[in-house]
């Protein structure tokens, strides 16, 4: 899974706390480094040369928005504000988004699928993750996914269909980009087609996988990985 470094720049701690929390919620994106310091942060950016930058409008010695027009090597940037009226000239510096404080988790979940949009090339699954689930694009909508509930994925060209219990989840995605970003404890692909949560199989032989009744083909190159992972 790839890997983008976030910056927060806030002169509120509480605030910096809040969006840490945030993004603890998504298994992409590591805070490289943070300030209430809008002096100290230049500095650090200009180091650090994060891939995401949040940062306040209202701060002591520069506004949010000097510094923004200030930096040269501008990283993606979404405001993080308590004021609504500086919407205009942010999004005429080219921020990605403008959030006003407090700020929802569903509405920094869209700012954080925006990122995705623009930072991942279209055949990428942008996955967010969480200890027990997952977040994927489908009609038009960011779906949440317990892994638990998952009994096995089957690759249809450009797309992955999500087989629950009660429904399937069609999100386009190759079943290589969406496997690798499966935590590998809980699933195992046994076909070029077919990826299976581990807990969910009912029965095997060497040719074949079932899961509740349903027999899924154990393709030629996956066999000795497979019976290695379920016999041991």
């Amino acid at each position: 899974m790839k890997k983008f470094n976030c910056y927060i720049l806030d002169d509120e701690p509480l605030a910096l706390n809040v969006i840490e929390k945030h993004l603890s919620k998504f298994g992409q994106f590591i805070v490289c480094g943070k300030s209430t310091e809008p002096i100290e942060a230049l500095t650090q950016i200009k180091r650090l040369q994060p891939d995401l930058l949040f940062i306040d409008i209202q701060m002591p010695e520069i506004t949010g928005l000097e510094f923004i027009a200030s930096l040269q090597n501008k990283p993606q940037i979404i405001i993080t504000t308590a004021y609504r009226e500086y919407a205009v000239e942010g999004f005429e510096l080219n921020v990605l988004d403008y959030l006003v404080k407090p700020i929802p988790f569903q509405r920094f979940m869209q700012a954080i699928d925006k990122f995705l949009e623009h930072s991942l090339p279209t055949n990428t699954l942008p996955l967010i993750e969480e200890e027990s689930c997952i977040f994927v694009k489908a009609n038009r909508k960011t779906v949440k996914i317990l892994l638990d509930e998952i009994l096995y994925v089957e690759g249809l060209k450009d797309y992955v269909k999500i087989i629950l219990p009660k429904q399937k989840i069609l999100t386009k995605v190759s079943i290589g980009n969406f496997f690798k970003d499966l935590p590998k404890d809980r699933f195992l692909q046994v076909h070029k087609s077919f990826v299976v949560a581990k807990n969910k199989i009912t029965a095997y032989t060497a040719h074949d996988v079932e899961i509740n009744e349903l027999e899924i083909p154990i393709g030629r190159v996956y066999k000795e990985r497979f019976l290695k992972e379920v016999e041991n």
